[in-house]
């Protein structure tokens, strides 16, 4: 599979056309229409900004390399959370830790120290 071919669907995804992601990616209109027609890849800063702006592994954008250290959905809420700044860091860290005791007394048990942390 081609370049394109993984990006064409997360542009349809969010009703994206070429246009749209020539500013996304900071390039003219022609250079995303030759990665489709002739199947050429972009400059590397190019491909992190596109990589970045749909929260998918560059290695998977340009590669088609399946990164399994995150799912799409880690990598999404990994991108917000990276936006947030330290106070809400904080608060949020707290919320999943309370998250974890409630599913854990759901289940009858305590949550060990490694599973707090």
């Amino acid at each position: 599979m081609l370049f394109y071919e993984r990006l064409e669907p997360l542009m349809a995804e969010r009703k994206m056309s070429q246009k749209d992601l020539a500013a996304v990616a900071e390039v003219k209109p022609p250079s995303v229409s030759e990665w489709k027609t002739k199947g050429t890849l972009p400059r590397a800063d190019t491909a992190i900004k596109i990589a970045e702006y749909f929260n998918v592994s560059i290695k998977w954008l340009v590669l088609g390399i399946e990164d399994a250290a995150f799912t799409r959905d880690e990598r999404e809420l990994l991108a917000v959370y990276r936006k947030l700044g330290q106070d809400d860091k904080v608060e949020i860290i707290g919320i999943i830790g309370l998250k974890l005791q409630s599913e854990a007394k759901k289940r009858g048990g305590a949550l060990s120290d490694s599973e707090t942390a």
